[in-house]
């Protein structure tokens, strides 16, 4: 309903917060996952949501110990790490080591303005909270078992379930490459990666409102492991067990006394 994409996904979530009296966000669908421990049809709800599709990529010739571009005047900054592209290089032969003209991209914060800071002066954010009574209530859904099942012949091994992890990220771009999955997992612990939901995050949080993502998991993204991890088999599970815990955290919020 939002669009796809991070764009489509801000555009959606500032009307909705400008023309209606909202107390709070809740945002769900189904997303890629980069953690070994989830699996297909389990249902992901992080506390920390980042765009990690806003980089500085640095020039080929300069390395990590080389100041970025505009990082001086604190429009940029290496705090937060970076790629390397010749680490992923494949069959090099005959050589000791090897470079990449892609260089490194280096991740970087959002440029945010709340509307509880002070008028013009810019805040950046790169993990930004889920709203703490929100939470708070999703760990009560911790272990619930949801649908295995696509159909009365194509079925999953296990039985989906529910879990509250630490980190999610979002970009406008379709995750499908393994190597990229294991990198963004090992160096930010992450698990739902989707296209929205940062977005919807940032908003919520430039105009103080509560806020919280649930991602029912699609595929692993970029293959590897022995399931089936076609996306277009589980898509109709996924969204079904997103709805699910959607309806359940909508239920323990009505009656929460947080």
């Amino acid at each position: 309903m939002t669009g796809l994409g991070v764009i489509n996904a801000a555009i959606t979530t500032q009307l909705l917060l400008s023309f209606f009296n909202v107390e709070g966000v809740i945002h769900y669908g189904i997303a890629g996952n980069a953690n070994p421990d989830l699996h297909i049809g389990d249902v992901a709800i992080p506390q920390y949501w980042a765009h990690t599709g806003l980089w500085n990529w640095q020039r080929y010739g300069q390395g990590p110990e080389d100041e970025l571009a505009l990082e001086s005047s604190g429009d940029y900054t290496r705090t937060l790490g970076y790629l390397r592209f010749a680490n992923y290089t494949t069959n090099v032969t005959g050589c000791a080591s090897h470079d990449n003209l892609l260089n490194n991209i280096w991740y970087q914060p959002e440029e945010v303005f709340p509307v509880t800071g002070t008028p013009e002066e810019r805040q950046h954010e790169f993990w930004v909270p889920v709203g703490s009574t929100y939470f708070a209530v999703a760990k009560k859904l911790e272990g619930l078992k949801l649908e295995s099942c696509v159909n009365a012949t194509t079925c999953l091994n296990y039985t989906p379930s529910v879990s509250t992890v630490e980190r999610g990220v979002s970009a406008s771009i379709y995750l499908d490459n393994s190597a990229y999955r294991s990198f963004i997992y090992d160096k930010f612990n992450v698990s739902p990666v989707d296209m929205e939901s940062t977005s919807v995050a940032l908003i919520c949080y430039q105009q103080n409102t509560s806020f919280i993502a649930i991602r029912a998991l699609s595929d692993l993204a970029g293959g590897g492991s022995a399931e089936s991890n076609e996306a277009d088999t589980f898509v109709n599970l996924a969204s079904d067990n997103a709805v699910t815990v959607v309806v359940e955290f909508i239920k323990q919020l009505s009656s929460s006394t947080l």
